[in-house]
């Protein structure tokens, strides 16, 4: 049961009991000789009502009640209880505890248990070792303790909590990567995709933290963050969205650094991504992040027959250089798209929400093309279409599922679809 309910229900159950055996006048007596009993300097408050590790960054750390941190195992902050033994995983090795309850004057952590260990207020910064788990005991005391306490001293309730820090001792050199948020430090639910302005951002389960530049002039984005289950409840910079809003949120920019939260939760359990955008942070690339197509063209004459400026081959890979002899990077050459490290891309392109199918020869395809043994039907831009389409050529009408691909030998609703797929009416 919640700590805090418990306290509300013993507390109505003292009341109750007291009203039946004493007059309202004897309650005011013992509620008033209460509150004159607060002007002396001792703690009332003996355990706490929450405990609540933190990063640097204000990042919550986990609790559990066992060294597997398994999600099972999980305590809420309000829920620990006197004499407690609590584990918590960070890459942090920097970080800092909060309580709710009694004052602050009358608590204590301790890091370490030997009986000479000096007891440190619980607002201090608490540093752990890296690469190995660091014990921490923290204690309420009847007074405000002198500030000389030692581990061997009296306390009136104590609360340990063993904390393993992932951060590698042997770099020494990265101390502000080992004291941002870990993916260790949330449970497993997590993002299927994630994209700015349509480009996809390549996600990795070990990582939370990702940077993507824009150029200057850029001052909104659309950050779009689909979970990997549609249960979840997900937050873009404080801005709740759904299905129904495509998991779509739009975003103004500051100029420089723009720090954003994407939140998933799934009822206790969490996960938070940090995406940095940097506005003006590149010259002209309009983002940092590699497209999903790559690739080589198959020969120098079919590129650089269909360009003005120049291509060159750098390390087996086409690139292009503009007037100023700079790569360009991330945007369309004509009918060919070069990607954020400047390579030319060939097979299929996500850019801009849009899929996009590139030859061997890197040039943007349109109409019928059949890629892994399946038809796809591109427009006029180069953009895959889905749903039914009419092909003007033929006046027939085609089905394409949710990937792009033609259906066939098969009912799309009452409409049945011959083996060329074109609809049997």
């Amino acid at each position: 049961m919640n700590k805090n309910l418990k306290k509300i229900v013993a507390i109505a159950l003292a009341i109750g009991t007291i009203s039946a055996v004493a007059p309202a006048t004897n309650i005011n007596f013992l509620t008033t000789k209460a509150y004159a009993s607060s002007d002396d300097d001792t703690n009332d408050e003996t355990e706490l009502e929450s405990l609540q590790l933190l990063t640097e960054s204000g990042s919550k750390i986990k609790l559990y009640e066992s060294s597997s941190y398994d999600s099972d195992d999980k305590v809420d902050a309000d829920d620990v209880e006197t004499d407690g033994k609590y584990y918590a995983k960070t890459s942090a090795d920097t970080i800092s505890i909060d309580i709710d309850g009694p004052s602050s004057k009358y608590v204590r952590v301790f890091k370490g248990t030997s009986d000479s260990t000096k007891g440190k207020k619980i607002s201090s910064d608490i540093s752990l070792d890296k690469d190995s788990t660091t014990t921490l005991t923290v204690r309420v005391y009847d007074e405000e303790p002198d500030d000389d306490v030692r581990y061997e001293d009296d306390y009136s309730s104590q609360y340990t909590i063993r904390v393993k820090c992932t951060a590698d001792s042997s770099d020494d050199s990265s101390d502000d990567e080992d004291s941002s948020d870990s993916s260790d430090d949330y449970d497993d639910i997590y993002l299927d995709r994630l994209s700015v302005d349509g480009q996809s951002i390549s996600l990795s389960k070990s990582k939370v933290e990702y940077t993507y530049n824009v150029s200057s002039d850029t001052d909104e984005v659309t950050i779009k963050a689909t979970p990997e289950d549609e249960d979840y409840d997900v937050t873009i910079d404080g801005d709740s969205v759904d299905d129904d809003d495509k998991y779509k949120s739009d975003v103004d920019l500051k100029k420089g650094e723009n720090k954003i939260k994407i939140e998933l939760e799934d009822g206790d359990d969490e996960r938070v991504y940090t995406l940095i955008i940097n506005r003006g942070g590149t010259s002209s690339t309009t983002g940092s992040t590699t497209n999903t197509a790559s690739g080589s063209p198959s020969s120098a004459t079919d590129v650089s027959a269909t360009v003005t400026n120049k291509w060159v081959q750098v390390g087996g890979n086409w690139q292009y250089k503009d007037a100023t002899g700079n790569t360009v990077k991330n945007t369309w050459v004509q009918n060919y798209f070069v990607q954020a490290d400047g390579n030319m891309a060939t097979g299929w392109l996500n850019y801009s929400g849009k899929w996009y199918y590139l030859g061997s020869d890197g040039a943007r395809k349109t109409g019928w093309q059949q890629a892994g043994g399946k038809w796809y039907y591109l427009d006029s831009e180069g953009a895959m279409q889905t749903g039914w389409v009419r092909d003007l050529g033929s006046g027939k009408y085609y089905y394409l599922n949710s990937d792009g691909s033609m259906a066939y030998n098969t009912m799309i609703g009452k409409y049945k679809l011959g083996s060329d797929g074109a609809w049997i009416n």
